[in-house]
């Protein structure tokens, strides 16, 4: 680990102040990042590197990122990935730092936060192995994507109301209709101490580009370290309860209990 990174944790596993769980949430990715105060060449390393250093259920082959992942941007700005045998883990590496995630295109369950991070210290451990000079962290950011089909909470652009930013096109006089919209929000933190940032866009059917099939809405928290403000790992925890409580306030409580509302383990 490299000297003078602050790793303390900060993590309260089922914190009774989060909001609500979910028995059946629409999220379909989860990624963790971090970026170091210097340039990391990963593109140096080779996959089997990684997968001596990560474990054999690591594939030493670099993945594409598929079209399905390529509905907001990714933390790290990159165009392939380490994925392991089952599909549901991604390492992204960028010039800077380094993104964990899950991914549950496959209608996987989410494995819950506390599982994810595990995996992230995993593969900065790993990182700090192969990268002994790497640097000390300097930024973190949580991201959370969740894919909203037609037929569930919303049946046509009417409905999506259930999304609290929403608003119909005020500018359909000028030939904009709901299907070429997408939205962006960025909002600063308390004391200074980030960003948070929601996207809200929609996938189209492949044969028919006017037919909405899927809504995406994704929710960024970033935020930069310092010695003040706590560690790496605090940084982490407060970005998750940003993203957890953004989005208990940014849907409907229709749209809450379609999803099943459970007491937060």
């Amino acid at each position: 680990m490299p000297s003078g990174t602050p790793l303390q944790s900060g993590v309260r596993p089922g914190s009774p102040e989060l909001p609500q769980e979910f028995a059946h949430p629409p999220l379909i990715e989860v990624w963790l990042g971090v970026e170091f105060d210097e340039p990391a060449n990963f593109e140096n390393v080779e996959a089997m590197e990684w997968r001596r250093r990560l474990g054999p259920e690591w594939p030493p082959v670099w993945r594409t990122i598929g079209p399905a992942e390529r509905h907001a941007p990714a933390l790290t700005h990159v165009e392939k990935q380490l994925q392991n045998v089952m599909g549901d883990r991604a390492i992204r590496f960028c010039p800077h730092g380094f993104s964990y995630g899950w991914l549950g295109y496959d209608g996987s369950i989410y494995p819950r936060y506390e599982t994810i991070r595990d995996g992230f210290v995993a593969t900065l451990d790993a990182v700090c192995d192969v990268m002994p000079g790497i640097g000390s962290p300097k930024r973190t950011a949580v991201s959370y994507l969740n894919r909203i089909p037609q037929g569930t909470v919303w049946m046509t652009a009417r409905d999506w109301t259930f999304f609290r930013l929403w608003q119909p096109s005020p500018l359909q006089k000028l030939g904009i209709a709901d299907h070429d919209i997408s939205g962006c929000w960025q909002y600063p933190l308390e004391s200074n101490r980030g960003t948070l940032r929601v996207e809200f866009s929609h996938e189209s059917a492949p044969m028919t580009p006017l037919e909405i099939e899927s809504l995406w809405l994704r929710i960024t928290s970033a935020s930069e370290i310092s010695d003040e403000d706590g560690s790496l790992f605090d940084g982490l925890d407060h970005g998750r309860e940003m993203v957890v409580r953004s989005f208990n306030e940014l849907v409907t409580s229709e749209a809450k209990e379609y999803w099943g509302v459970l007491p937060r383990k």
